[in-house]
């Protein structure tokens, strides 16, 4: 039986997540944390299927959110802001039928419906198969896992930073938070994208940065943060979410190298069993390069649309309306960046 459950229920959401947690396909982006920092900062519908058998027990959830947007229209994701999430499904069977309901349901309105997964049966969904992902295995042993990282560059780019005399540190108090939201504008703009407003990352520490499902990892120099990743954690895996810098110190320190093997060596010696690097363009071919000399094994990441292919991120890295655009952002002024950017972000979920 089908049904919707309630993003303000507590005892439903309770249900969810013990779900998702069981779940072997589960992630942090099915966590009602990780729904609720996008809800509370982009006010988007949930819609949170769920599928229940004869006993009366979840067997399937499938989360998405509506999204309206004046300037990019109306469409349903699963889920926006989030590298991937989806049908979580005992049976086959289930599957099919949810996205026959949903389809149904929502086809007359909205302009496409977005699925961020692989699924079994694709029913009418066009595939585009275009991200990768990449994966690290830990193990306990550090000489296994130096064993797998590219030595030449890695290995001297961790040295210099240590000679240069970076720090690495855990900083989850909300001035750290600060310090994270700095260095994220600077990289965003290097990029040529807009940046997420700062009340997304305030969310994020509420719901999982507080309760210890995400951390902040800095990079300091001579008392300046130069660099920071946030990750997240869930069950055996963590998640390398974002990685920020000051372009000054990006080549002159290399914090970047620190931070990622400082990770690495942490998540192994607190017993996790993988490093998610997430979702890369293969048009960026340095992070694509980056991520592979940690040892991570690349696979595809395929998402899926109906009635066909739309919405930015469909818009290949290497393509010439994306390259016009972030050419054209890097150009503008910081203070116009800084206001109108976050406006933006919205509506490229």
């Amino acid at each position: 039986m089908l049904e919707k459950f309630s993003f303000y229920n507590k005892s439903e959401m309770r249900q969810w997540d013990d779900f998702v947690k069981s779940h072997p396909k589960g992630s942090p982006f099915h966590l009602l944390s990780w729904i609720r920092t996008i809800q509370e900062t982009y006010s988007f519908e949930p819609l949170l299927y769920v599928y229940k058998n004869g006993n009366g027990n979840i067997s399937s959830v499938f989360p998405f959110f509506l999204i309206r947007s004046l300037f990019t229209g109306t469409r349903i994701v699963s889920l926006p802001f989030s590298d991937y999430c989806g049908p979580l499904c005992n049976d086959q069977d289930e599957e099919t039928e949810l996205l026959g309901k949903i389809t149904e349901e929502h086809k007359d309105q909205v302009r496409y419906i977005e699925i961020r997964s692989v699924l079994s049966d694709s029913c009418g969904f066009v595939c585009h198969n275009y991200y990768k992902r990449h994966v690290l295995e830990l193990f306990p042993d550090l000489s296994q896992l130096m064993k797998k990282i590219e030595k030449r560059t890695l290995r001297y780019s961790i040295k210099k930073a240590q000679k240069s005399g970076v720090e690495i540190r855990e900083g989850n108090t909300l001035r750290d938070l600060d310090e994270f939201y700095r260095l994220n504008r600077l990289t965003r703009k290097k990029h040529g994208v807009p940046s997420q407003p700062l009340k997304y990352f305030k969310y994020l520490f509420e719901y999982m940065i507080s309760k210890g499902t995400a951390s902040i990892l800095l990079a300091i120099w001579d008392s300046r943060v130069i660099a920071a990743t946030l990750f997240l954690k869930f069950k055996e895996t963590i998640y390398y979410k974002y990685s920020v810098s000051d372009p000054e110190y990006l080549s002159l320190k290399t914090p970047n190298h620190l931070l990622t093997w400082h990770a690495i060596q942490q998540a192994s010696s607190e017993g996790y069993r993988f490093f998610d690097f997430c979702r890369t363009s293969p048009d960026n071919r340095g992070l694509m390069r980056y991520k592979e000399m940690w040892g991570a094994i690349p696979s595809d990441l395929p998402y899926y649309y109906y009635p066909k292919v739309k919405g930015t991120t469909s818009m290949e890295g290497g393509g010439l309306p994306y390259r016009i655009l972030t050419k054209a952002w890097r150009s503008l002024p910081d203070a116009i960046v800084e206001i109108i950017g976050p406006k933006i972000y919205k509506h490229m979920a």
